[in-house]
């Protein structure tokens, strides 16, 4: 007598046991979807319950919100049976048709699934509960039936969030899908703050892609507590992205502000470069079987590289051990290679491509090894999205093959890149900054462009060099040297400082302040620039790439401030009320213009 393959009732832990990692891939999986669906905003609401075995309030349902483009009758009818997939093209993130059901058991025994095209009007509900399985109660997945999602969760569909001076309106009325984890009995760490913070962590870095590109939000809300949210930042192991959950400030190394970053606007990476890959983004061919006609194609795989900066690691910048920051407790976190398919992170890890024996240098650099969905058996990814095959192999194990392993194929440019990276790191961090580092070619044109003019009597400068001692003005100098990373400065390197007509200098200062401020007390025109000015961050920072363009613009202000110098003594008041009218003016237009690019 024919007996079915499957026993279902008997399945119930086996299918709970899927092997995801943890409760951030599985839930990976449900924002998987959202996005294929083309979402834009996907709310992931948390709600609590108290629990008398822990004797306090503990996560007890997780409910995904997008607008999406929702399901049709007929996907969501299927989209909680095992195997099914609506995906069998090899274009983004789907394919495998595991994701929503297993995702779920592995955190809950019941899930629903709420979905809407054309109005939220037309909303449609399916479930599956495995412990009705198990009881024989629940056989099949029934039909979809014309549903509401549940009431408390009706005012997420418009809602509105106000961050500062900014309201962000969210509408999920149009279409949508709307999916509930019920009784979560496997979530960990089973309280908000803490399951936020891995999230905030893990789901940034996972797709940080989709959100660094502005095409996606993904915003975490606690559903009793309406103040206790936030929106998942990019969170790049590379760190190179900005904005991203961690930046760096070049005044302060070692400190760093996860999600807020407070004082913090640096990205701490920068691209490896050398002279074959000037931009440190590797295009490498690999071949692979195409499991559609069984022929040897060739694709392209994108290796980015990316190594501490300078002023984040030499002995200027961090004099103790530096994995002893809170920066470097960061890096540790994200020390090795991640692995990006369709730009969706799956796997991160070593991969046989470098050893780590007591070597916490390995965590200052960044390899990022990004494939198209032609690869997926290539580099055997999980039917779950969470690990791919990429380990260590004997090439003399496939010299019949009509295809090496990818293991052998990335092997040599990503170890030896690797190795190079180290090498530079090593040098890096032996490096200590001097007089040098700190001068800025503007400095000099203006010294050479000044060196025939008389010293005008009346200027703020000379009037502060006549009424402060050498040694008075050797100080001061001295420790804006210091302040600017220049370790024990000699006497000769103050003074070539101190004689500068002008000295360029760059501050975080605050949004309030101006875009730049000056001082003459040094005995010279000290020009700080405010890294947090608007017009700084929107224009100044990305046109400041190109080394002329910034010293054409520091030469624009710093002229401003010397005639300002030169004319201090006859109408000081004059001047200061023109600079700061003049800042205040520009800060309220640029917020204008910016208001005006949201319309």
């Amino acid at each position: 007598m024919a007996k079915d393959i499957f026993v279902i009732q008997t399945m119930g832990d086996a299918l709970r046991n899927t092997g995801y990692k943890n409760i951030e891939c599985a839930m990976a999986e449900i924002i998987d979807n959202s996005l294929e669906a083309h979402a834009k905003d996907i709310f992931i609401i948390v709600s609590e319950a108290y629990n008398s075995e822990t004797g306090r309030n503990n996560i007890d349902e997780i409910a995904f919100l997008d607008n999406g483009d929702g399901m049709s009758i007929e996907k969501l009818d299927s989209c909680l049976g095992i195997g099914y997939s609506t995906r069998a093209e090899r274009k983004g993130m789907g394919r495998f048709g595991v994701g929503l059901p297993q995702a779920s058991l592995y955190a809950c025994p019941s899930v629903e699934v709420y979905s809407w095209q054309d109005g939220y009007d037309n909303c449609r509900k399916v479930y599956l509960d495995i412990n009705m399985v198990k009881d024989g109660l629940q056989t099949q997945i029934e039909d979809s039936e014309k549903c509401k999602i549940p009431e408390k969760y009706k005012k997420y569909l418009q809602y509105t969030v106000q961050e500062a001076d900014d309201k962000k309106c969210y509408n999920f009325t149009e279409h949508g899908t709307f999916v509930i984890w019920k009784n979560c009995d496997r979530v960990v760490p089973k309280t908000v703050k803490f399951l936020f913070d891995r999230l905030d962590f893990a789901l940034g870095q996972k797709f940080r892609y989709f959100i660094y590109e502005d095409n996606n939000h993904i915003r975490l809300i606690h559903h009793e507590n309406q103040d206790f949210m936030r929106e998942i930042m990019p969170n790049d192991p590379l760190m190179l992205m900005k904005p991203n959950y961690v930046l760096g400030n070049k005044s302060k190394p070692g400190i760093i502000d996860p999600g807020t970053n407070k004082d913090c606007d640096e990205a701490v990476f920068e691209p490896y470069c050398n002279d074959e890959y000037p931009n440190g983004v590797v295009q490498w061919p690999v071949q692979y079987v195409d499991v559609n006609d069984n022929q040897v194609k060739t694709s392209t795989v994108e290796i980015k590289f990316s190594k501490v900066r300078d002023i984040f690691y030499d002995k200027t910048a961090l004099s103790k051990d530096p994995g002893n920051t809170p920066l470097g407790r960061h890096v540790k976190r994200l020390e090795g290679i991640s692995i990006v398919r369709a730009n969706r992170e799956i796997d991160f890890g070593q991969f046989d491509f470098y050893e780590n024996i007591n070597q916490p240098q390995h965590r200052w650099w960044g390899c990022e090894i990004r494939f198209n969905p032609e690869l997926d058996e290539a580099f055997g990814v999980a039917n779950n999205k969470q690990r791919v095959e990429l380990y260590k192999v004997d090439e003399g194990d496939f010299l019949e093959e009509r295809v090496q392993p990818m293991w052998l194929q990335l092997y040599n440019i990503v170890s030896d890149t690797i190795k190079a990276m180290y090498k530079a790191n090593s040098k890096t961090r032996e490096n200590a900054r001097t007089i040098t580092d700190v001068l800025s070619p503007t400095s000099e044109i203006i010294n050479e462009a000044e060196k025939n003019e008389m010293d005008h009597e009346m200027s703020a400068s000379e009037e502060v060099k006549r009424n402060t001692s050498k040694d008075e003005l050797i100080q001061k100098n001295k420790e804006v040297l210091i302040e600017q990373g220049v370790q024990n400065p000699t006497e000769e390197e103050i003074k070539r400082y101190m004689n500068n007509k002008v000295n360029i200098t760059y501050k975080n200062l605050g949004k309030q302040a101006g875009l730049f401020d000056y001082s003459f007390e040094f005995g010279n025109c000290m020009v700080v620039f405010n890294m947090d000015h608007i017009f700084y961050k929107n224009f100044l920072e990305e046109i400041f790439k190109t080394v002329d363009t910034k010293t054409a613009f520091e030469l624009f202000v710093a002229s401003l401030v010397k005639a300002v110098d030169e004319t201090k003594i006859s109408q000081e008041d004059e001047n200061d009320n023109l600079i700061a009218v003049w800042n205040e003016k520009l800060r309220r237009y640029i917020n204008e213009q910016q208001n005006f690019a949201k319309k």
